[in-house]
């Protein structure tokens, strides 16, 4: 009975350390990031472009993180009950940034899947 029991508790241990580890972040098309821009006020834009990129172009609004240290400077004042909408070049630092995101802060979590460069090429607004 005590093995059973024993074999019982691990196994459920098991799953928690798993559901505690589980970090989760939404990658979305330019159509449905734009959506979520228009839609939804309660958001953080963030450009985690380099900075030679973001001065070329980016989105109304963003806020530009050039490193991590500014990263969680902005995400230090940002309420968990906001959005946070992530993008980049071409969507590569955007994830590795929303992994950093997502072990830190509950927020939900979106990138823009290909990057700045699909929206540009999709034809929506940027700043110049």
């Amino acid at each position: 009975m005590k093995r059973i029991f024993l074999i019982c508790l691990l196994i459920l241990m098991t799953g928690l350390a798993s559901q505690a580890q589980k970090i989760e972040f939404k990658k979305i098309s330019a159509k449905k990031f734009q959506s979520l821009i228009q839609k939804d006020n309660n958001h953080v834009l963030i450009d985690v472009s380099r900075k030679i990129d973001h001065i070329e172009g980016y989105i109304a609004g963003a806020l530009f993180a050039e490193s991590s240290e500014k990263l969680y400077s902005i995400l230090d004042t940002t309420p968990s009950s906001r959005s946070i909408l992530v993008y980049c070049r071409y969507g590569k630092r955007s994830q590795k940034a929303c992994w950093l995101i997502a072990e830190k802060y509950p927020h939900k979590i979106y990138s823009l899947a290909k990057g700045f460069e699909d929206w540009k090429a999709k034809g929506y607004k940027l700043v110049n």
